[in-house]
């Protein structure tokens, strides 16, 4: 959520210098909240998977389950796509250019340095269960 936050004040703060606000404000009220519905509806189904599994939903504490179920049939990394529909929501509800633009480098900074570490880490701790789980559902969508 940080990293999300950091680049979403970034672009805010682009927008700022450069104003320019794209899109008719209705449609962007409605694109942005179903982006900002859905995004909170994931991680809502996300986090649910984690209670039932018995695991930590913050990474700084050891995964004691691997999740497969639920919206993990879809994505590795579901609480990671649910953040990045609600960063669109808000940069679309603001009609914010740059705010929207922003989230291009944060997924690669997050995919790259936060993900595949916590693959890692994932593959270390299951071994064959998580590369089976690797193989068939994608880190993204």
């Amino acid at each position: 959520p940080v990293i999300f936050a950091i680049f979403l004040i970034m672009g805010y703060i682009t927008d700022r210098g450069f104003p320019v606000t794209i899109g008719a404000p209705l449609l962007r009220q409605i694109v942005g909240g179903v982006f900002i519905g859905l995004g909170i509806a994931l991680a809502g189904w996300a986090i649910t998977r984690f209670s039932k599994a018995r695991t930590h939903v913050d990474v700084r504490k050891p995964a004691t389950a691997l999740v497969t179920d639920g919206p993990y049939r879809f994505t590795r990394n579901p609480m990671y796509v649910a953040a990045s529909l609600l960063y669109a929501g808000i940069a679309v509800i603001y009609g914010k250019i740059f705010m929207l633009a922003f989230l291009i480098p944060c997924l690669f900074l997050i995919d790259i340095f936060i993900i595949r570490r916590e693959e890692s880490y994932l593959e270390a701790v299951f071994g064959e269960p998580y590369r089976e789980f690797q193989s068939r559902v994608r880190r993204w969508i």
